[in-house]
């Protein structure tokens, strides 16, 4: 019985408290594999025509005034680069809590049914949602309610700064810099994460990672990636950041935890995030508690760098 109740303490205990994952020789050659894979993909995917080279515009509408004429004219309403000409190719109205979208020429919609039955962009009471999508020809319409504002985001297929894509360049694999981690979920928490542009954005909190470096313990802050989603992501900024790597910080996705909350942090796949190759992106910035003060030379280094 002695034994029994010894066992079932212990037992109890690492449940309570676990641990990173012992550390595994990793399969270098398959993980070299692997992470070749990955920037063809991410490479791809960057140079695509529904990458961040084809984010051509992002508006703001206030819903005070509740109205807003896309237009390829300079200082009227939203412009949209590589339209020429003042007629307005479509225009966002504001009614209640949802934005529509109408336009002289014909628009395809697509996304949830709801939405898409009522053309409705966003819906004030579910702002995790982006809800339809519209698409005029090469371009695609989409929106976010946030905080009484509304982003309207234009994404062109055919815009021209695809053309000048110069490829990605990346600091060496560091298979040393693949790391055991540990996952505390948060409860449904919503915080408004400064970006890039200058506004806030509201961000679900997903939790906190726990994860060791040359001796010391970070606590990063992962951002939910909505329902479905098989990762989190983190924001970071490090010593390399504006020296070598894109100085607003990167993006870094942390597969889901274990039932434990283990998981892994590999800091190999490192991003550039949206904005650092188009000026319409939000990107949030990252918290402060994101940031290392090592440089960590792996993952993507800054566009147009060698």
């Amino acid at each position: 019985m002695v034994w029994l109740l010894l066992f079932t303490v212990v037992g109890c205990a690492d449940t309570a408290h676990p641990q990173p994952a012992a550390t595994v020789e990793l399969d270098t050659v398959a993980w070299r594999e692997e992470m070749a894979s990955w920037r063809t993909l991410r490479t791809t995917w960057v140079a695509s025509a529904t990458g961040p080279f084809a984010e051509v515009a992002l508006c703001r509408i206030d819903p005070r005034t509740g109205r807003i004429a896309l237009t390829g004219a300079t200082g009227t309403g939203c412009r949209i680069p590589g339209r020429s000409g003042p007629e307005t190719l479509a225009t966002a109205q504001v009614r209640g809590d949802t934005l529509t979208l109408t336009s002289p020429s014909r628009l395809l919609w697509v996304g949830e049914r709801s939405a898409r039955l009522g053309r409705v962009l966003a819906l004030r009471d579910r702002p995790q949602l982006d809800g339809a999508v519209a698409w005029m020809g090469a371009l695609r319409f989409g929106a976010r309610w946030a905080d009484g504002t509304i982003s309207l985001s234009v994404l062109d297929t055919l815009a021209p700064a695809r053309g000048g894509f110069r490829g990605l360049t990346w600091w060496p694999l560091d298979p040393t810099l693949r790391l055991p981690a540990i996952f505390t979920p948060s409860r449904s928490r919503w915080e408004r994460v400064p970006t890039v542009r200058g506004f806030d954005l509201p961000h679900e909190i997903a939790g906190t990672l726990e994860v060791e470096l040359e001796g010391m313990t970070h606590r990063l802050t992962l951002f939910s990636k909505g329902r479905g989603a098989r990762s989190m992501l983190a924001v970071i900024r490090d010593g390399t950041s504006g020296a070598g790597s894109y100085p607003a910080g990167r993006f870094l996705d942390v597969p889901l935890a274990d039932s434990l909350g283990r998981t892994t942090l590999d800091l190999n796949r490192a991003r550039n995030p949206d904005c650092a190759f188009s000026p319409s992106s939000p990107c949030p910035l990252p918290p402060r508690e994101n940031w290392f003060r090592e440089r960590l030379e792996a993952g993507e280094r800054t566009y147009g760098e060698p």
